[in-house]
């Protein structure tokens, strides 16, 4: 434990070989092995504390199926009076803790986030579920609600001091109105609350009359009862509708009372920046909504669970009003529901996202995942079969882009409406995204269909020049047989290097190479100017120069690292998801090498997901193409409750 005298962030690891944290990975090893070495771990730092291994631990992360014991001899015997950020991913079947330790326990903690491994929250799934035994549900609920309801008659709930907590993220708790209440009282300087699926605790132990199958009584108001203590549970198991019933009967639920509660929480916590507020059992009504945003006027960073803002859809609301005090710069959308939204709900979606986006300049961050918008929004000049479809219903582009210039992070699935996804799709959404967005840093996409080809226009998010994390989902791909198809994302080098016309695209010939020669030697020579996407300071040709200039001295542009962006006109879409977009690309890289510009010189991570096998030798070719970037390659569901 020596080493680790200087550590300030630990992160406990098990089952993830990917992940290279401790205590080391086990590839191979079987659940005894494993158990050991766990076990040894923790003698380690449980005797941290005497020998002062660990004493400048702020940071702790726990991580993949650790359970309560694991928990609670890591936090409370080893870390809890110096823990100032505290994470916990997920723990095993059945398993349990209370809340009222942690924040007890662990008097210096500013950030705690109890959240699943996946960023979808599902709603028919409770975080590290176990589908290997799916009928020790019934038993997992029923004991998990009776030991909370013996506890909470023994244990009275007291707070005597503030608490330092900026941010809790809490992903389906099972808790009681006036314990959550109790809690954010006691934390004035809360900055961050995001409340997912909240399962609304009973308040009342009352025996229940197994014929009607409810409590004698279901308002919280009227309960006078000893206190609870803050629980909180995760019930690793997948509820059905039976079972729901069941523990509805069990648990007595009572349901929150929205109003007061968030009259409650804004009182409370007046610093408030982030909200997120969604029930595990029912939907959000609108007007719960509408107050929501009225109550909480410096909010800047919304976020919402899909079934609650469709349909009908919120967006409207939100947009209108923070549209006056420009204060919407983060918009989250989480997938939770019962099921999946159907293809109507979709449609609705779709639209509302792009009229949103359409009208909110001070976006910056849109998370929405799962959220499906359609690829026929962006074919601004309608050369996809599916733009042309003369049903009213048929989503179409009306000559609008997106006002969110700005936009640093986008996490959203495109995919087309009416047909399959082609190669031609693939180059509308990544060249729209290069033109529209060009400031993005994190971006991840899910499609159905990825080509690697040159021609499916993944290249052309080389035009992003600040992007640090790019992360692509897919169910099917082609033209992934080989490192060299990506030449292109080399940092140093010519940006086509070894790629020979067979794999820059499915089009591509001789003469597309000599034409290519051709205009990259009349641009060196000033004849002509170059590709309008191209704005570099300090270009020397006479173009350039002249392009550099009326660029700077308009008022419409945008400026960054060097790189000048003028405002749109659909005529900078002229080659929208045509081939000529990426030859036009191909001359912009060339003249950007000239100037020691590298293809995505910030970039830090590259992920691609696909639910099948990807080669080992192509990994390791990439990561020779980019040693600077971290290359992961997952095999992973295409299903939205699987996705990061």
């Amino acid at each position: 434990m020596n080493k680790f005298s200087t550590c300030q962030i630990l992160t406990l690891t098990p089952c993830a070989p990917e992940r290279r944290s401790l205590p080391y990975t086990w590839p191979h090893a079987s659940q005894g092995q494993q158990q050991i070495a766990w076990r040894e771990v923790l003698i380690r730092l449980q005797k941290a504390p005497t020998d002062k291994g660990l004493e400048k631990v702020r940071i702790l992360d726990l991580r993949g199926s650790l359970d309560v014991r694991v928990f609670c001899r890591v936090v409370e015997q080893c870390l809890a009076h110096q823990l100032v950020v505290l994470q916990l991913e997920s723990f095993k079947p059945g398993d349990y803790f209370y809340l009222e330790r942690i924040l007890k326990g662990c008097p210096r903690l500013e950030v705690l986030k109890v959240e699943p491994q996946s960023d979808a929250v599902h709603g028919q799934a409770i975080p590290g579920s176990s589908p290997e035994d799916p009928g020790s549900e019934h038993d997992l609920v029923k004991e998990a609600a009776l030991l909370l309801r013996e506890r909470q008659l023994i244990e009275p709930l007291e707070w005597n001091e503030k608490l330092k907590l900026k941010t809790l993220v809490l992903f389906r708790p099972m808790i009681s109105q006036r314990v959550m209440q109790a809690i954010l009282a006691c934390c004035p300087e809360m900055r961050v609350l995001k409340l997912f699926s909240v399962i609304e605790r009973a308040s009342s132990p009352d025996p229940i009359s197994s014929e009607s199958g409810t409590s004698a009584s279901t308002n919280i108001n009227n309960i006078t009862l000893p206190p609870i203590p803050p629980t909180f549970t995760f019930l690793n198991s997948t509820i059905t509708h039976d079972t729901a019933l069941d523990f509805q009967r069990i648990r007595s639920t009572s349901p929150y009372d929205l109003d007061a509660f968030i009259t409650h929480v804004a009182r409370s916590c007046t610093r408030l920046q982030t909200f997120h507020l969604s029930l595990y059992s029912r939907k959000l009504p609108a007007e719960t909504i509408n107050t929501i945003l009225e109550r909480f006027p410096a909010v800047k960073h919304w976020s919402f669970v899909m079934r609650d803002i469709a349909p009908p859809t919120i967006l409207p609301m939100l947009q209108e009003k923070t549209a006056l005090s420009g204060r919407l710069t983060s918009l989250e959308i989480r997938c939770a529901g019962y099921m999946d939204p159907d293809r109507s709900t979709t449609s609705i979606l779709s639209k509302a996202l792009h009229e949103f986006l359409c009208t909110s300049p001070t976006l910056l961050h849109l998370i929405a995942p799962t959220v499906t918008y359609y690829t026929e929004y962006l074919d601004l000049k309608r050369i996809l079969v599916g733009s042309k479809d003369s049903h009213p219903d048929t989503p179409r582009a009306d000559g609008r882009f997106w006002a969110c210039r700005s936009l640093k992070t986008l996490h959203l699935e495109i995919r087309a409406r009416y047909e399959s996804d082609t190669l031609q799709h693939s180059r509308v959404i990544f060249g729209y995204l290069s033109k529209v967005t060009p400031k993005l840093e994190d971006l991840q996409l899910r499609r159905p269909y990825l080509s690697f080809w040159l021609a499916g226009g993944l290249c052309l998010l080389s035009r992003l020049h600040n992007l640090e994390r790019l992360k692509l989902c897919c169910r099917s791909y082609t033209g992934f047989y080989g490192a060299d198809v990506l030449e292109w994302i080399k940092r140093e080098g010519h940006p086509w290097g070894r790629v020979s016309p067979s794999k820059i695209a499915i089009s591509s010939n001789i003469a597309d190479a000599t034409r290519l020669g051709c205009r990259m030697a009349m641009i060196k020579t000033g004849l002509i100017a170059a590709p309008t996407s191209y704005h570099l300071s300090g270009y020397s040709s006479a173009a350039a120069d002249a392009a550099a200039a009326a660029a700077s001295a308009s008022t419409s542009t945008h400026s960054y690292s060097g790189i000048t962006y003028p405002e749109l006109t659909l005529e900078d879409f002229a080659s929208l998801g045509e081939m000529k977009d990426i030859e036009d690309l191909q001359i912009e890289r060339m003249l950007l090498y000239q100037h020691q510009q590298p293809c995505w010189p910030r970039l830090e991570s590259f992920t691609i997901a696909h639910d099948c096998w990807f080669n080992n030798n192509v990994t390791a070719g990439i990561e020779r193409l980019r040693p600077d970037v971290q290359f992961r390659f997952e095999t992973q569901s295409f299903h939205p409750s699987a996705y990061h």
